[in-house]
């Protein structure tokens, strides 16, 4: 069993989108997002793309209303580049951490 390579994402504190990544290898993809500062809630998306130019949303946008690091994983999903997104504010100044890692 290979040990997955973690990439973590530049911190969003404003509503933007990460860098891409460009996968190695794997259909099993993991993000671990890590949400402090909140003020009432922000809304994530994390996305996929098989060029690098043309991303669609792996899962709906997801609503966190809550300081601390949550987990989504995707099962045999084969696509070459992720990123995540901070698609909304409510209030506050928060700080999104968004880190990716693959599998086969």
């Amino acid at each position: 069993m290979t040990i997955p390579t973690v990439t973590a994402f530049t911190a969003l504190t404003a509503v933007g989108t990460t860098n891409f990544q460009h996968l190695d290898s794997g259909n099993n993809i993991a993000f671990q997002v890590t949400l402090a500062s909140v003020g009432t809630n922000v809304v994530v998306r994390l996305s996929g793309s098989l060029d690098g130019a043309n991303f669609f949303t792996l899962q709906s946008d997801v609503t966190l209303t809550a300081n601390g690091t949550y987990g989504y994983v995707f099962a045999n999903t084969p696509v070459l580049y992720v990123r995540g997104q901070l698609v909304s504010i409510s209030t506050g100044t928060p700080t999104v951490t968004i880190k990716v890692a693959t599998s086969n």
